[in-house]
């Protein structure tokens, strides 16, 4: 009798669950490593409620290295039964910028046919708090071309992975000017 005791509750789980589906999507607004628990706390769960239908959109999982970020949601509620998958990402994003009062945002991830991207990293100095090193960090992120971006002002770098056909290091530079951001410049000595 115990062995239907264990498989029971799994099964009413599997039910319960429906049909679950994992999407993946590049997350922004992650451009330091303690903003990933930032994420956590803020949209582990997003409750994405129609009249008597609850649904929530759990996060999954989270790479701050690809800033890859996996969803998991019930494809049979009336909330993505349906729907095409940009439509799905939309409602998505639209929870997620909610619950983080627009701060993570998501997009569709590159495909493997598009160009190959280059690292930059600026040198930057005399900032030092969260607020200072998101403002950089929406400057660049924003600007077309522009992947993926990180900031640290503690290691005195704002690194940006580009595509060079849609953006240079110059236009980097540029938008972090026009934000005051101080750029460190290295002189060659004679």
């Amino acid at each position: 009798m115990k062995p239907l005791l264990i498989i029971l509750p799994l099964l009413v789980a599997q039910l319960a669950l429906g049909d679950e589906v994992r999407v993946q999507y590049r997350l922004t607004g992650l451009f330091q490593p303690d903003r990933v628990e930032d994420l956590r706390r803020q949209a582990g769960t997003l409750p994405a409620n129609r009249p008597n239908e609850p649904v929530e959109v759990r996060l999954v999982g989270v790479n701050y290295d690809t800033t890859v970020v996996t969803f998991s949601y019930d494809a049979a509620s009336s909330n993505f039964r349906n729907q095409k998958p940009d439509q799905i990402r939309e409602r998505i994003n639209n929870l997620l910028r909610g619950a983080s009062r627009g701060a993570f945002s998501i997009t569709d991830l590159r495909g493997a046919d598009a160009a190959p991207l280059r690292k930059e990293r600026i040198a930057v100095a005399g900032h030092d708090c969260k607020g200072c090193a998101y403002g950089a960090y929406r400057a660049i992120a924003e600007l077309n071309g522009v992947e993926r971006a990180v900031v640290s002002f503690k290691e005195g770098h704002v690194t940006a992975w580009i595509d060079l056909a849609r953006t240079n290091r110059n236009a980097l530079m540029k938008v972090l000017r026009k934000r005051d951001v101080h750029l460190v410049v290295k002189t060659k000595k004679n």
